[in-house]
C-alpha cells in the first residue's frame, strides 16, 4: 500500500516516484459527480449534495499542474488500487490531522480521544466509518422507523393470502387444518432494517474491545432495530447486502439512502480494508467549506445564533418580500449580528479579502437589518498564543461594524487531548466576544 498526503485547497510538490503513482490513479481532473455516480463505495459529505447541480460536484478532486497535484477544499481520503491519498486540512501543519478530526468528532457527536489512544493515525479513518454509521442512523431514525411491504409466509388455519401449493404440500401432508399460504403487508422487519441489523451485529463483532455504541440515543435506537427484525440470521448476510445493492428512493424516507450507502460499504469489508486487488475507487470525503460551518454550529447555537444552510435550502430569507430570490447568511441574529464563515487562510490582518465577500456581508446585514457583520474564518496560531484576531471598521462612517475575526487554530501541540484543551479556549474566546458585543 503507498500512502501519500496531500494538503487541501493547495499545491502539492512530491517526489518523482508519488506523483507517478497519482498520475496512474486516472482520478487526477476527474470532476466529483462522476467519482461518485461511477462509485459507490465513494462517500460524500453532506450527503445531501446535489453532486450534478451544486458547484463542488462539477470540480476536479484534484489536479495535475506544472508537476504539482492541486487539490480543492476536499479532505478525507480516497483510494484506488494499492494507493491511497490522503487530504488533510491545510491549517494542520503535520499529517496528525488534529483540527480535522476535531472538526468531525464535533460535528458528529463522537469521541475521538479513545479513539486516538487504540488505532494509528492510517485506521483512524477506517474506524470513522463507523462513526458516521452512527450519526447517519440517528438522523434517520429520527424520520421514525422504516416500513415497507414484504411477502411473509404463514402457515396457519386464518388463510387470507395467496396459497403457496408447494409449501403446502411439504408441510401439510398428511392435512391436519393449517394452510400454507403468503400474504404481502407493511412491515418493519424488511430489507433495510435487516441490512442495518447486519451493520450493527457486524461492527460490534469487529470492535468487541472498543465499545463505540456508547451514547444512550444510540443504544435505545439500536435495541429498536433489534426488537423489528426478529427473522435476523447471521448467515444471510451477503445475500442481504446484496439486495441492498440499489439505490432506495422513497419519498418521505429519505435520509435512510445515505444509510443504507454506509452500511453496504461497512459490510463490503475488504473495500474498507484497502483491498489492493480492488480496482474501483473507494474513500470518505468532506467538504471543507460545510464541515468548518457546521462546526461552528455548535458553538454558536449555544450563543443563540440560528444557522442557514445553502446547501440543503434549509433556513433561508427572500432577498425582498415579492422577490423568490433566497439567501442563506451562513448565521444570524435578526436586528442584531450576521456571521459568515469563510474556509479561507485570512489570518494577514492586511491581508485583502474579495470585494465579493464584503459585498455578501453587507447584504446580508441590510436583509436582516444588522449592525454588526462578522467574517470569520480559521487563524491557524503556536499553541501558546491562544488567542483570536480582530480587525474592525465602519461602514459609510456610520454605527455599522465590519469585524474580520481569525478564530485560533492550535498549531505544534503534543498530543490530541492538548488540542482539544487549546482549541476549547477559541470556542469559549468567541462566545465571550458575541455576547458582549455592543449594539450598533
Amino acid at each position: 500500500m503507498v500512502t501519500i498526503n496531500l494538503k487541501d485547497n493547495s499545491p502539492n510538490t512530491l517526489n518523482q516516484d508519488k506523483l507517478e503513482f497519482i498520475k496512474n490513479t486516472g482520478l487526477a481532473g476527474k470532476k466529483l459527480s462522476d467519482l461518485i455516480n461511477e462509485n459507490a463505495g465513494l462517500l460524500v459529505f453532506p450527503q445531501d449534495l446535489k453532486v450534478n447541480k451544486d458547484e463542488i460536484g462539477k470540480l476536479s478532486f484534484f489536479s495535475i499542474v506544472n508537476d504539482k497535484v492541486q487539490t480543492g477544499n476536499l479532505m478525507g481520503f480516497i483510494g484506488k488500487g494499492d494507493v491511497r491519498i490522503n487530504i488533510r486540512s491545510r491549517f494542520d501543519t503535520d499529517d496528525k490531522q488534529y483540527f480535522l478530526q476535531y472538526m468531525l468528532s464535533k460535528v458528529f457527536a463522537i469521541n475521538l480521544v479513545n479513539l486516538q489512544s487504540q488505532y494509528g493515525k492510517d485506521d483512524i479513518w477506517r474506524f470513522l466509518l463507523y462513526f458516521v454509521f452512527t450519526a447517519l442512523l440517528q438522523k434517520a431514525m429520527r424520520q421514525g422507523l422504516y416500513k415497507e411491504y414484504v411477502w411473509k409466509a404463514y402457515n396457519d388455519a386464518n388463510v387470507k393470502g395467496r396459497i403457496n401449493i408447494n409449501r403446502h404440500i411439504k408441510k401439510n401432508v398428511p392435512f391436519q387444518g393449517n394452510i400454507a399460504y403468503d400474504v404481502r403487508e407493511h412491515s418493519f422487519d424488511n430489507k433495510i432494517t435487516q441490512l442495518i441489523r447486519h451493520t450493527i451485529e457486524f461492527i460490534i463483532e469487529e470492535r468487541k474491545t472498543f465499545n463505540i455504541f456508547n451514547d444512550k440515543d444510540v443504544l435505545q435506537n439500536i435495541r429498536l432495530i433489534k426488537q423489528i427484525t426478529p427473522s435476523y440470521k447471521k448467515a444471510e448476510r451477503q445475500q442481504i447486502k446484496y439486495k441492498n445493492l440499489r439505490a432506495l428512493n422513497h419519498p418521505f424516507f429519505t435520509e435512510y439512502e445515505p444509510l443504507r450507502r454506509v452500511c453496504v460499504e461497512i459490510l463490503n469489508h475488504e473495500s474498507i480494508a484497502y483491498n489492493s486487488s480492488d480496482k474501483k475507487v473507494y474513500g470518505i470525503l468532506f467538504d471543507g467549506a460545510w464541515l468548518w460551518e457546521e462546526y461552528l454550529n455548535t458553538i454558536l447555537k449555544d450563543v443563540g445564533f440560528k444557522h442557514a444552510e445553502n446547501k440543503t435550502s434549509n433556513d433561508g430569507l427572500k432577498l425582498f418580500g415579492n422577490d423568490n430570490r433566497m439567501i442563506y447568511p451562513d448565521f444570524y441574529k435578526k436586528n442584531d449580528i450576521v456571521i459568515d464563515a469563510k474556509y479561507k487562510k485570512l489570518n494577514d490582518e492586511n491581508s485583502k479579502l474579495p470585494t465579493s465577500d464584503y459585498y455578501q456581508v453587507i447584504t446580508y446585514m441590510y436583509r436582516l437589518k444588522a449592525g454588526k457583520g462578522i467574517l470569520l474564518y480559521p487563524n491557524p496560531v503556536d499553541n501558546n498564543q491562544i488567542e483570536y484576531q480582530m480587525h474592525s471598521e465602519s461602514l459609510g462612517g456610520g454605527t455599522a461594524k465590519f469585524i474580520k475575526y481569525g478564530f485560533a487554530i492550535p498549531q505544534n501541540t503534543q498530543s490530541y487531548p492538548d488540542f482539544v484543551s487549546e482549541i476549547s479556549k477559541s470556542e469559549e474566546a468567541l462566545q465571550d466576544l458575541l455576547q458582549k458585543l455592543p449594539s450598533a
